[in-house]
């Protein structure tokens, strides 16, 4: 029998329905075999796990690029703090004022030469044009999923040059994706609300964390839930609840039974709360949606564990945020893709609110299931694309730019994060090791979700 390019020998396997003591094989970027014995076949390079555990590369279903730093380079630095954090696959939510017939291919080339990481785009409706091309993006491209930016009015239109979206643009979307059972990506806070609820506590004088998310309350995300579910029904067409933040919105997404709403959680909202971080990092954790309580967090992991939420992502934007009280000036969004997986680990499994199992489901099959690549990504199974990752489950250390491999600021800045990468592998190939990146950008491609 052939040698295997790659065997992990002595490691925790863990795959989505149990844990075992064995190895694992690699051929031609794939794996190729699985066993709990003490006998992994030759290859030509083995790697001892040392008991650590061995998951599947996390998918990260909702980030941004080309926001703050030009594309190319946001495509790599991006992509690098990820394979640093055990994410193999990253989905940006792309925008642009052209039509993506003429910018997708540019998009492409960049992350073909960029990216450490495989791709899967999804495209933000910007206008009525991209609205009117949706087939044209579904036959070419692949696409499975459109953003809608509800939340963006005035300030915001004025601040990013971009044409606002109202109701009857979301409900033309979910029109034109049904028929080919496409996704509708939605940031569910009803902005007329938040008109007159943000600049009342402004007013105030506060600049406390808190107030951000006092300002932005939790009934405006329950009452747009509702409002796009309905349309939802009436079209046909599914919805993908992003960034969910409260745990009102699970139970008012378990109201719309005939077309289910898929809710997309992120890792801020179960391991970063206002009352707890806003001395720890103040104005840096502002976002949107905003942080909730813990008691909150402890609400959306149960959802988690029931099944209700299908995927935990991070909505990472690459910026740096300096220190400052200026609640009401600095930008919104943070960083946190390379330390996703260590906190779900440290916070979740650590502490008995998730099982190795369900953080695999939430953090790769559940992602790479929905967006259709499960016949590639998403678990340890023979067959499927070799993107790993090893994980030392003891490793403890204190979150900082210092300390991670990007060097931003990200919500988990002071926290101890037990729980960490020491080994990424992607197609085969060993990419990170031991904080170092061991290959050249460029190693990434774009998956489309239709062939």
């Amino acid at each position: 029998m052939a040698k295997a390019d790659l065997v992990i020998k002595n490691c925790q396997i863990v795959t989505p329905t149990t844990t075992f003591t064995g190895w694992l094989a690699v051929r031609e970027g794939k794996i190729s075999a699985l066993g709990d014995d003490d006998s992994p076949p030759a290859a030509h390079e083995t790697i001892d796990g040392r008991g650590h555990y061995l998951l599947p590369g996390r998918v990260e279903p909702h980030i941004h690029l080309g926001v703050h730093y030009p594309f190319d380079q946001d495509v790599e630095q991006t992509s690098a703090a990820a394979i640093a954090g055990g994410t193999t696959v990253m989905m940006p939510h792309n925008r642009a004022k052209a039509s993506y017939l003429e910018v997708y291919p540019r998009w492409e080339r960049s992350i073909a030469e960029h990216s450490y990481c495989d791709v899967v785009i999804h495209l933000q409706i910007q206008n009525r044009q991209h609205i009117d091309e949706i087939p044209l993006y579904h036959e070419r491209f692949g696409v499975l999923c459109y953003k809608l930016h509800l939340d963006y009015r005035a300030r915001e239109v004025a601040e990013l040059d971009i044409e606002p979206l109202d109701d009857g643009d979301a409900y033309l979307t979910m029109k034109q994706c049904a028929p080919f059972n496409g996704l509708v990506a939605l940031h569910c806070e009803d902005v007329e609300i938040v008109r007159y609820t943000l600049p009342a506590i402004q007013a105030t004088g506060r600049k406390d964390l808190q107030a951000w998310s006092d300002g932005r309350p939790a009934f405006c995300e329950v009452a747009d839930i509702h409002t796009m579910a309905y349309l939802s029904e009436l079209t046909g067409c599914r919805i993908v609840v992003l960034h969910l933040s409260t745990a009102d919105g699970v139970d008012a997404a378990a109201r719309w039974t005939k077309v289910p709403p898929i809710l997309e959680t992120l890792v801020q909202f179960l391991t970063v709360f206002p009352e707890e971080a806003g001395k720890r990092i103040g104005a840096i954790g502002k976002m949107n949606p905003p942080l909730r309580d813990r008691a909150n967090g402890e609400r959306l992991w149960e959802a988690i564990r029931r099944g209700a939420i299908a995927t935990v992502g991070t909505d990472h934007i690459a910026c740096e945020k300096h220190e400052t009280d200026d609640l009401w000036s600095v930008t919104a969004g943070m960083p946190g893709i390379e330390v996703a997986l260590p906190l779900l680990l440290s916070e979740g499994v650590h502490k008995g609110r998730i099982s190795l199992q369900q953080l695999v489901h939430v953090a790769a099959l559940n992602p790479a299931r929905l967006y259709h690549i499960d016949d590639r990504k998403g678990s340890i199974a023979i067959g499927k694309d070799a993107d790993l990752v090893l994980v030392d489950m003891e490793a403890e250390r204190v979150v900082s730019p210092e300390t991670t491999f990007s060097k931003l600021k990200t919500p988990a800045n002071g926290m101890t994060v037990k729980g960490w990468p020491i080994l990424t592998i992607k197609g085969g190939q060993v990419v990170y090791r031991d904080g170092q990146l061991l290959v050249k950008p460029g190693i990434g491609r774009v998956l489309r979700s239709y062939p």
